[in-house]
């Protein structure tokens, strides 16, 4: 009886054999090419309008951004988590299996599929609130101050094209004709200046960080000790409830060499005039976090919004955050 299972074993490696072949010409035949990628952004191209937005999923299948060119395409680092409150329609690009079923079900109304060799194209109608307000986008038209203690102003009134800095070692023009270099050019210089007299860490500026082992589009609002830093957003509408998505960049958490993260605790109040809407300690903590704040009577209505920080230390304090102001969507064409 023995003999007889062993040798019965015996039939069963190349049945193994077989199925991992199928197997691995099943996955070889769903994997995308060029041609799919290209063909599944030019179908979005051709029905794309104004409010949409793009995606892929999973997000380390790459190779596609090399078409995403033009194309209104944001990271979608957790499918699960997904957030399209900015967009009207969201066009979701699937490979390997990935796709509008990973959403959660707000966001997962399909109401259009097509298919181009191994990518999906999914057109998803969003079911959350709408994105009223944005400061990321609207940066440009907000003031940041550092408030000393005792009050005193220091306005970072330099725009750099993407941010707010508030000591410029040169002057304002010299700074401009400099910041229109090439970054090659500055590094070639006799005393390389590649950020132009700017301080690299010390502003308030759109950026993108690895927060939550994810891209994270944000603002960054590095905290400093002895100050205080505002944002205030003057043209902030009415909405129904502020989203403040935030975090510390990774390396400067648990992504390095050190014992123990150097960067302390912040303290995040936010203010619709002279009132106080929200106060919010920051943790030194790895993760692209989540606070939500409902807005009812003056709190709700339209007017001067401003975020303000504080910590005890500016070392390491890599801070960036994505404050949106939120209605109920209105309701939109499929």
């Amino acid at each position: 009886m023995a003999l007889r299972a062993r040798f019965n074993a015996w039939w069963l490696a190349p049945l193994a054999v077989l199925a991992s072949a199928v197997a691995i010409a099943v996955q070889r035949a769903n994997v995308p090419d060029r041609a799919d990628w290209a063909a599944a952004t030019g179908y979005v191209r051709a029905q794309l309008r104004p409010g949409d937005g793009v995606t892929w999923t999973p997000a380390w299948a790459g190779e596609g951004r090399l078409f995403f060119e033009g194309l209104p395409a944001f990271h979608l680092p957790d499918p699960a988590a997904a957030d399209f409150g900015r967009y009207d329609r969201v066009w979701v690009l699937g490979a390997f299996g990935g796709g509008a079923r990973d959403l959660p079900a707000a966001e997962a109304n399909v109401v259009d599929r097509q298919v181009f060799g191994g990518v999906t194209v999914e057109r998803v109608q969003p079911g959350g609130d709408r994105v009223v307000g944005d400061l990321y986008a609207g940066l440009e038209g907000a003031r940041v101050v550092r408030v000393r203690k005792g009050g005193a102003e220091q306005a970072c009134d330099f725009w750099d094209g993407r941010g707010w800095h508030c000591d410029l070692k040169k002057a304002p023009d010299a700074t401009r004709r400099c910041l229109g270099a090439p970054v090659r050019t500055r590094l070639q210089q006799r005393r390389g200046d590649p950020h132009c007299g700017l301080d690299p860490w010390l502003h308030v500026s759109r950026d993108v960080r690895v927060i939550g082992a994810g891209a994270r589009r944000c603002v960054w609002f590095h905290p400093i000790a002895g100050a205080t830093v505002e944002i205030r957003w003057p043209g902030a509408p009415a909405a129904s409830r502020l989203v403040i998505d935030y975090g510390f960049a990774d390396p400067v958490v648990t992504d390095n060499d050190l014992k123990a993260p150097r960067v302390k605790p912040a303290r995040l109040t936010v203010r619709r005039g002279a009132a106080g809407i929200a106060a919010h300690e920051v943790t030194v903590e790895k993760g692209w976090r989540r606070l939500e704040v409902p807005l009812e009577g003056a709190a709700a209505a339209a007017g001067p919004m401003t975020f303000a920080i504080e910590t005890s230390s500016s070392v390491d304090a890599h801070f960036c955050f994505d404050p949106t102001l939120r209605a109920p969507r209105a309701g939109g064409a499929p």
